[in-house]
């Protein structure tokens, strides 16, 4: 039996996080608490709007293992979603990456010369079976070497403000990659990926945003993959020993290494909010997160409301719209000791290139609801998707535009037949 008395009680934070979403708010005293986690650290949040739930060293960097292929994979999607590479495309692996392959300790799926692998089988083999050799196969295809795979890795991080520092595409450490000609230049010779749990986790948040159906992959318990059957170590999922349906664990992402410990990244839902939980440096990292799941769960009640498909008008005083659907059907806040209030405003945002080019593309940003708790401030934004492609400015023709606003408004104010007769500079 657990003796409650020797772990430290961690307050409980509510807060919506400003490097993602913006806005905040102070938690309330719980009712019901979480029980320190017995790992490094630990870390929840609402995958949709940011708010933090439970929070266990969750800004210092620790070595992490494979939940690094998130960013990996991540980088992928990123890539596939841009245009520039897609999910069909063939991928020969190097000969160092078949080496790597056929490691006994590194490898889960063995890989044979001259074989072939689709970008969507590398991702697969990288989310189901921790495969490295897939992993670091992507981050060579997606930036053309492994060094500037990691470069993209680092500087990413960098974009989003999180406390992550990474050397390999995989997980695996310089102790491991030096036997595949793997090791970054001036890096030390144990040096390992260092990533706090809130910043995997706010990776793991941008992965599901850029791929929602990312869930679909990492719940499968097994694939096969070219005729060969790779499994995944996750014991939360549905048919496996540590599952409990309560949980709802749909994903995401397990690592271990003798440095890292046990790690994993868990998806989940609650009542149809999509979560995220991570665990890192843990010795049983499987029953632990089932708790903090369940505990949180009797800390928080969610208060949701429902978001749906609405005609958007692009531009005050012009009567173009267009169909716009929510990326979730629903926006949710948790809270404590009272009850929430929540407020729904949808209105219009254009990026500078849709206002310069005149159009809206199907699939393109066009609106961002704004749900407000006014019980507490708390506020959470959920992105409008165009269902189809349309015309910003119904009776007028728009040209690229390199200077300012004032310009693109004089140009608008011209006749039809003058604007088609000039270049808007």
């Amino acid at each position: 039996m657990v003796d409650l008395k020797r772990w430290v009680w961690r307050g409980l934070l509510l807060s919506l996080m400003a490097a993602f979403f913006g806005g905040g708010v102070t938690a309330h005293a719980a009712t019901n608490t979480v029980t320190k986690v017995p790992a490094r650290s630990a870390f929840v949040m609402d995958a949709q709007s940011g708010q933090v739930l439970y929070q266990q060293n969750a800004d210092r960097r620790y070595p992490i293992a494979s939940l690094s292929k998130l960013m990996t994979v991540y980088l992928t999607v990123k890539a596939i979603n841009d245009g520039k590479i897609g999910w069909d495309d063939q991928v020969t692996m190097s000969k160092d990456l078949l080496k790597l392959s056929h490691s006994y300790a590194y490898s889960s799926l063995r890989m044979k010369s001259g074989e072939q692998f689709t970008v969507r089988q590398l991702v697969e083999a990288a989310m189901i079976a921790s495969s490295n050799s897939a992993a670091t196969a992507l981050g060579e295809y997606v930036a053309g070497n492994n060094a500037d795979f990691i470069k993209l890795m680092n500087q990413q991080s960098a974009d989003w403000g999180i406390e992550a520092h990474f050397i390999s595409s995989s997980g695996l450490d310089n102790t491991d990659l030096k036997d595949y000609n793997l090791v970054l230049p001036n890096t030390g010779k144990k040096e390992e990926n260092l990533v706090s749990a809130k910043a995997i986790t706010t990776v793991a948040q941008h992965l599901l945003a850029a791929d929602p159906q990312i869930t679909q992959m990492s719940n499968r318990t097994e694939a096969t993959i070219n005729g060969t059957k790779i499994f995944n170590e996750n014991s939360c999922l549905k048919g496996k020993s540590q599952y409990k349906k309560e949980s709802q664990i749909d994903g995401l992402k397990t690592g271990f290494t003798e440095s890292a410990k046990l790690c994993y990244t868990a998806t989940y839902k609650v009542n149809g909010q999509r979560m995220i939980a991570t665990i890192i440096g843990g010795d049983t990292t499987f029953s632990a997160m089932n708790k903090l799941i369940k505990q949180t769960k009797q800390a928080y009640q969610l208060e949701t409301t429902p978001l749906t498909s609405q005609r958007i008008n692009l531009a005050n005083g012009l009567a173009t719209t267009v169909a716009a659907e929510p990326i979730t059907g629903q926006a949710g806040v948790w809270y404590q000791n009272q009850a929430a209030n929540l407020t729904t405003k949808v209105a219009a945002k254009l990026t500078p290139s849709q206002l310069a080019s005149g159009t809206v593309d199907a699939g393109e940003p066009v609106a961002q609801a704004t749900v407000t708790d006014a019980t507490t401030g708390a506020k959470q934004r959920i992105t409008y998707r165009a269902q189809q492609t349309a015309t910003l400015f119904a009776d007028r023709v728009v040209f690229a535009v390199q200077a300012s606003g004032d310009h693109l408004l004089k140009a608008l104010s011209q006749p039809v037949v003058n604007v088609l007769s000039q270049h808007v500079s």
